[in-house]
């Protein structure tokens, strides 16, 4: 489900309910990893360039990252479906934020000895 918001904060406000909590959870697990990211819209969804985007879509919210490092990870997010370079999660209580800090920590790392 593809958004038509012009700026992250009305992307946010456009999304509602238990996925509205669940965005804000990996939002912030984001923002603690890299403070200094730009938060942009890109491809109808969150962008936080260099680290990951992040969409609430019509059943879940997913986390794109490399997917590279996904599959360095994957096994630590078994209540979340994980694709080649996503994680979905459909319920807030598949979300552990300090596992996500290291998934994004890893990202991060990944990136700088590209």
């Amino acid at each position: 489900m593809k958004r038509d918001a012009s700026s992250p904060l009305a992307y946010r406000n456009d999304v509602d309910g238990e996925q509205s909590e669940m965005l804000e959870t990996i939002r912030n697990a984001i923002l603690s990893v890299a403070p200094d990211t730009a938060e942009i819209i890109e491809h109808g969804m969150l962008g936080y360039p260099g680290l990951a985007n992040l969409a609430a879509q019509k059943h879940f919210v997913a986390l794109y990252v490399m997917p590279a490092v996904l599959a360095e990870h994957r096994e630590r997010f078994s209540g979340a479906d994980c694709g080649k370079s996503c994680l979905r999660f459909r319920r807030p209580d598949q979300i552990n934020p300090q596992r996500l800090r290291v998934l994004l920590r890893d990202v991060l790392e990944a990136r700088r000895n590209a």
